[in-house]
């Protein structure tokens, strides 16, 4: 990048700081759900917000830091949400039930530097561990050196719904991968495109604050659907629209410039962009009468565009 495109990314980036500001977040700022929300300063927007079912006779049942985001195909094709308490990790379950997401995004490692940066909120394979009412247990898990994929059956009063947890593991906080790393993370990112291809329900993605690495992962994803039927993509309006719907969305400058970077690469390899097949532990086969996707053989997790 040239010093005079990063002078007009930064202007661009300036613009955006007003986007979303004054929007209600009263729902995070009540008495009972402060403590749900891991920082004080990323709260989400009212008119967005998930809400989970009441339960009855308990004040504030119905919150839990989350928003929809709309994607290329539905008004809410993505969840973005922070990383999971230990006292919204029940919570992060329901959500994950009521909304039968179809994968977990998760971009953040629980420690970085030292630091809690996401609660674990997922069993050890083979064990089932009770969240609330629901049931967990980890099917499979498969580990390539940037990420990890893991299976799990959630289970309910005889009801059953299976979820992928897609962990992408070399990502800094508030940073960027680097420009060695980039291909790796724009093969996760079309990874799980190609995998879950159009689902009916949302994809929820979080890292710590659920914001940064979020908002650019969000980002990235849309970018690349875009850019398969039309030659530009306007970023900046692009950002603007996911900060409408929970702020401070793609958090940094340096994120905001590494999208640019991300298209310029995209570009480059001019739309021929395959992901590998990584995976020798998971599968996942769709069923032709309704589309929806089952975690069946747990032999191999298909990452290749032709499998959609």
């Amino acid at each position: 990048m040239s010093k005079d495109s990063d002078y007009k990314f930064s202007l661009e980036y300036e613009e955006l700081k007003a986007v979303g500001q004054g929007q209600s977040q009263l729902a995070a700022s009540l008495p009972c759900n402060r403590h749900k929300n891991r920082y004080s300063n990323i709260l989400p927007h009212d008119v967005s917000r998930v809400k989970l079912t009441e339960i009855e006779g308990v004040e504030g049942s119905d919150y839990i830091n989350a928003n929809f985001i709309p994607g290329v195909h539905s008004a809410r094709e993505y969840i973005a949400t922070q990383g999971p308490l230990p006292g919204t990790v029940c919570d992060f379950w329901r959500m994950v039930w009521e909304q039968r997401a179809p994968a977990i995004v998760c971009l953040t490692q629980c420690v970085e530097k030292g630091r809690t940066k996401c609660d674990r909120y997922w069993p050890a394979e083979g064990r089932v561990d009770i969240y609330g009412h629901l049931s967990v247990t980890l099917l499979s898990e498969a580990t390539h050196e940037d990420w990890t994929i893991r299976c799990f059956q959630l289970s309910q009063g005889g009801e059953i719904h299976e979820t992928w947890q897609c962990s992408y593991t070399a990502w800094p906080d508030h940073g960027v991968p680097s420009t060695q790393n980039m291909p790796r993370l724009l093969t996760f990112v079309c990874l799980v495109r190609c995998s879950l291809g159009v689902p009916a329900t949302p994809i929820i993605v979080h890292c710590s604050a659920g914001v940064g690495r979020t908002g650019t992962f969000i980002a990235l994803d849309l970018i690349q659907q875009h850019l398969q039927s039309r030659s530009a993509v306007d970023i900046l309006a692009l950002v603007a629209e996911l900060r409408r719907h929970r702020p401070s969305m793609v958090q940094t400058e340096e994120q905001y410039v590494f999208l640019h970077g991300c298209v310029l690469a995209m570009w480059r390899a001019r739309h021929e962009f395959i992901p590998p097949l990584v995976y020798e532990n998971a599968h996942v086969s769709t069923d032709k009468g309704d589309g929806e996707k089952r975690c069946t053989g747990h032999r191999r997790w298909q990452g290749s565009p032709n499998n959609t």
